[in-house]
């Protein structure tokens, strides 16, 4: 591993404070020596004069251990900046496995070859499952991988054999070692045989390296968890003095028999967390108290009174913390285009360019329309749905982000159709241009007051709810609608940036991203420039740094982000990735 000198640059250290003038030294993959006017023989010199030199971004919530085995090099993070991401969040992962796999969803390509997905797609909430033995060879005939481990040691062990562009911190998903212990037969109370099945595949996984646990509390199998398998589980936790996330309760389902909110779900993880001793971490917070009248100023209300409670709670001796998705980010699912609206018609088409040409062949368009206007629209899954009989404002839902009628891009679709009947409009569109892409806006709000209170606190920490792909990557094949992951996916960080720059100084912006984070995590030697800290660092030139976000295809790095340093090793140098996988397992 050779010395690098980052000389004559603008150092961001990730404690808030303003940017200060330094050399920063590399070495044995930690930072050697900060200082003016540094030599250190035979290192290489990167020239930092009018750039910032940042510690390495942390992802805190991420969902790249669901996607690692497959894109190792893990482009879309590292070329975004991020060097760590802290995953296996929602109760969902891919260890430990027995005789069932849980459809994670980057694995499709695989999945697909045992099971098809529901027609139209997939829904997050449902489950869908398949025997492991069956997707092991299609997983390797899918990404010339090898599926090969059981165990969540197994799994780390594959992941340090593979290596990893980025560093992950990991918690164990509590879906997982309910289906390991309970097989298919879930949708009750865990019996005491069944919860020590469960704690000791969590202390297996957290002897191999696992930080903690994460929960899932909407998602099947993990909904159906009693409070005393919960509380069992994270004792086991904090006797080890570990972290537990959750995706807290908040959607009803009948088999509470009672009524749900994400207030109800917030207490019931706080409370948890209070009576296990366990150290807590609410993902992907939300304002916790409804307001029966929409204002920014009440959304921000909200906000005030649940960071509140839970500031209540630390008072009470709970060690609790929480991350936010910023309003540009929404999970990792992103179906571009807009012959995804009609996914299944699509894919009995055999492609896109088929489906639009089919439009102006003999009646088949006159079907697709009455079926669609009848409210049948064929397809099942959530995100390629829409109902015009029970929902008559889906065309103000999505909006245009490419078309060859430049005109339509940025309107919505009754924007567009211009007093037209906006079904009709859509199908003419698509005959004469079947690659015409949109954006959800039900998916991707553009107003998020709660949100944006969230991020304004000082101790926010940010999460992109994304996995980890190559720039090659797409979850379709063929001449289908394209999946590829969200636009978060590849420049998340780099777009939180890029918003924020005008309304708060660049050492709150990047405390936000780095420090507050590797503070919640207790990594010691990560998430701040400091001398004996390991060397995950950005060189960022603010006067060329761009994220181009892009909505119709995402798959591209933010300009300007000169250099990527993982423990040491250069990762990405001026936009080129060297995949050297110098990430490790935290």
């Amino acid at each position: 591993m050779r010395d690098i000198l980052l000389r004559n640059g603008s150092v961001v250290d990730g404690s808030g404070a303003a940017p200060y003038a330094a050399d920063v030294l590399l070495s044995g993959g930690r930072i050697a020596r900060i200082g003016r006017d540094l030599h250190a023989l035979g290192a290489e010199l990167l020239d930092a004069s009018g750039r910032y030199i940042l510690p390495g971004f942390i992802n805190m919530h991420s969902h790249a251990d669901c996607s690692v085995a497959m894109y190792p090099n893990m482009e879309s993070s590292l070329g975004q900046g991020i060097t760590t991401e802290f995953a296996g969040h929602c109760g969902l992962g891919v260890a430990p496995v027995g005789e069932n796999w849980i459809y994670m969803f980057p694995e499709k390509r695989a999945f697909t070859r045992v099971m098809p997905e529901p027609i139209g797609g997939i829904n997050p909430y449902q489950f869908y499952t398949v025997r492991t033995d069956e997707l092991r060879p299609a997983f390797r005939q899918a990404y010339g991988e090898e599926l090969d481990w059981s165990t969540y040691g197994e799994f780390i062990a594959h992941l340090k054999r593979a290596g990893t562009g980025c560093n992950l911190a990991l918690v164990a998903g509590q879906s997982l070692l309910r289906l390991l212990a309970m097989g298919l037969d879930f949708r009750r109370d865990a019996t005491e045989d069944e919860i020590r099945i469960m704690e000791d595949a969590l202390t297996e996984a957290m002897d191999a390296g696992a930080m903690g646990l994460g929960l899932g509390l909407d998602y099947q199998p993990s909904l159906y968890a009693s409070h005393e398998e919960l509380l069992r589980l994270m004792k086991l936790v904090a006797r080890r003095s570990g972290i537990v996330t959750a995706h807290t309760r908040h959607v009803p389902n009948a088999y509470y028999k009672r009524e749900v909110s994400f207030h109800s779900g917030l207490i019931e993880f706080l409370e948890l967390g209070l009576e296990s001793g366990a150290r807590v971490h609410v993902s992907h917070i939300q304002n916790a108290f409804e307001c029966k009248i929409e204002s920014d100023a009440m959304a921000r209300a909200g906000v005030e009174q649940t960071l509140a409670l839970l500031e209540d709670y630390r008072k009470r001796g709970l060690e609790v913390g929480w991350d936010v998705i910023p309003r540009h980010a929404f999970g990792p699912f992103h179906y571009p285009m807009a012959a995804s609206m009609f996914q299944p018609y699509v894919e009995q088409c055999g492609g896109v360019q088929r489906f639009s040409q089919l439009l102006r062949t003999g009646n088949y368009r006159d079907i697709l329309e009455a079926e669609i206007r009848g409210g049948n629209h064929a397809s099942r899954g959530i995100f390629t749905r829409f109902n015009p009989c029970t929902n008559p404002a889906w065309d103000t839902a999505q909006r245009f982000s490419k078309t060859k009628d430049a005109s339509l891009t940025g309107k919505t679709i009754r924007e567009a159709a211009n007093g037209r009947d906006s079904l009709s409009f859509l199908l003419d569109l698509l005959s004469e241009d079947p690659y015409a892409c949109v954006i959800s806006l039900n998916r991707r709000p553009e107003h998020t007051p709660d949100r944006d209170a969230f991020v304004d606190c000082g101790d926010a920490c940010i999460g992109l709810d994304t996995w980890s792909f190559d720039y090659a990557a797409a979850l379709s094949e063929g001449d289908l609608p394209l999946e590829c992951g969200s636009p978060a996916t590849y420049c998340g960080m780099t777009r939180f940036l890029e918003d924020q720059r005008a309304q708060r100084p660049i050492g709150e912006i990047v405390r936000r991203l780095t420090g507050n984070a590797a503070e919640r995590l207790h990594l010691r030697d990560r998430g701040y420039i400091r001398e004996g800290d390991r060397a995950d660092v950005l060189l960022l030139d603010p006067a060329r740094f761009k994220s181009n976000e892009n909505l119709s295809d995402p798959r591209c790095g933010a300009s300007g982000l000169d250099c990527v340093i993982v423990n040491g090793e250069i990762a990405v140098r001026n936009g080129a990735h060297t995949h050297v996988r110098s990430g490790e397992i935290l």
